[in-house]
């Protein structure tokens, strides 16, 4: 421990705003998943902004580019052996630092009282990411499990609590905000939405060569909504559109796909797996969809389709707590034949295709665009750490 001390010490200077140590359950891998793009928004934005971070996470794997592309913005990272333990990590370092971003309630519920006791003094942050509760409480209700119930319910416990305790709480939807506020009114929550980089090409104003384009879903399919979401399209929503006779195809896009994805692969379904250039990718596509049945928190596929101009029919659930307008910004439908009615009036109307490219692109620039959102977090962050600093 004496030696780790000794190479922090080597290490760091003089932070011109404050230093922060950042912990998440990997490195972020920002273009395979939502989460990791969300929390490496966050290190870009505090990183730019003149903080001292230091990234630690939780699994302590050096996870090679990804761990480079945090060094090269200036981030500390932290990877065993050099480090055996995250409680030596936190027992070390929490002291040295005037925040702690702990992310993840399965993290941050192992973290929070060894930090409490390191370091009474610093405050803490707690980014759930999303409401880990609401989601397998959702989960639970379309499976009827009680086991999953009884999980949800632990889940629910365990992350109100590191709400109630943690010095501030950052949710990104605004539906979360309102439900933490009505079961945790003292609680010092704020609503951030998950932020994006704008593409450096502007989105198109039309819908050029419009036959020829296809209908994209894309996601991480680690996260179980996806793949619940993508198999309950394709086998009730996707048959509908081909018995009116939609020439249009679906892409499938996304990392980590399991074989009950890729098998949905046809002469009509593109089952793509992992994409490396988004931008090459949406602008050979003509809608997206969002059709999941659970979930929480906002959904990166419909913040990344705005940013491309690229409209999207989503269900309510996908569009949840993000303030988009249904028939303007977005078209929302909630069971297979309105997904299918929706995307029949896209094919016919080229005028409602260019409202809601053009309303979508506004609202991304306005609502997730890292430019209008980096304000909002920074006074947060700031707040507490002035408050340990005195």
């Amino acid at each position: 421990m004496h030696n780790l001390r000794q190479w922090w010490k080597r290490t760091v200077g003089t932070p011109a705003r404050g230093r922060i140590l950042i912990v998440d359950h990997r490195t972020p891998t920002p273009d395979h998943d939502s989460g990791s793009a969300s929390v490496f928004s966050y290190l870009q934005l505090l990183s730019r902004a003149g903080f001292d971070l230091t990234f630690a996470p939780f699994d302590l794997a050096d996870a090679g580019e990804y761990t480079r592309a945090l060094n090269r913005l200036g981030i500390k990272t932290l990877s065993a052996p050099q480090w055996p333990t995250m409680r030596a990590v936190i027992s070390t370092l929490a002291r040295r630092m005037d925040l702690l971003l702990l992310y993840r309630a399965p993290i941050a519920t192992q973290l929070f009282d060894v930090a409490r006791s390191a370091a009474p003094a610093t405050r803490i942050l707690f980014h759930p990411v999303d409401l880990h509760f609401l989601r397998l409480q959702r989960e639970a209700e379309i499976s009827g499990d009680a086991a999953q119930a009884a999980a949800a319910a632990a889940v629910r416990t365990m992350e109100l609590d590191l709400v109630a305790r943690a010095d501030a709480t950052i949710v990104v939807s605004q539906f979360e905000r309102d439900l933490l506020r009505e079961l945790l009114p003292a609680a010092p929550v704020h609503q951030i939405p998950i932020l994006r980089e704008a593409p450096s090409q502007p989105p198109r104003s039309a819908p050029h060569q419009f036959n020829e384009r296809d209908i994209l879903f894309i996601g991480g399919f680690e996260h179980l909504p996806n793949v619940d979401g993508i198999r309950w399209f394709v086998q009730e929503t996707w048959p509908m559109l081909q018995e009116r006779k939609s020439t249009r195809r679906l892409i499938i896009g996304g990392s980590k796909m399991p074989d009950a994805v890729t098998s949905m692969a046809s002469d009509t379904v593109d089952v793509r797996g992992y994409v490396r250039d988004l931008a090459q990718l949406f602008a050979s596509c003509w809608i997206s969809v969002a059709p999941l049945r659970y979930g929480a928190g906002i959904k990166g596929k419909i913040v990344t389709s705005l940013s491309y101009g690229v409209p999207v029919v989503a269900t309510s659930i996908a569009a949840e707590g993000t303030g988009l307008r249904h028939d303007e910004d977005i078209l929302i439908a909630d069971s297979p034949a309105a997904m299918a009615d929706a995307i029949m009036r896209l094919d016919a109307d080229d005028d409602l295709w260019r409202r809601l490219s053009a309303n979508g692109y506004r609202s991304f620039q306005e609502r997730f665009s890292l430019a209008v959102g980096a304000p909002k977090v920074l006074a947060v962050v700031d707040k507490l750490v002035a408050m340990t600093r005195r």
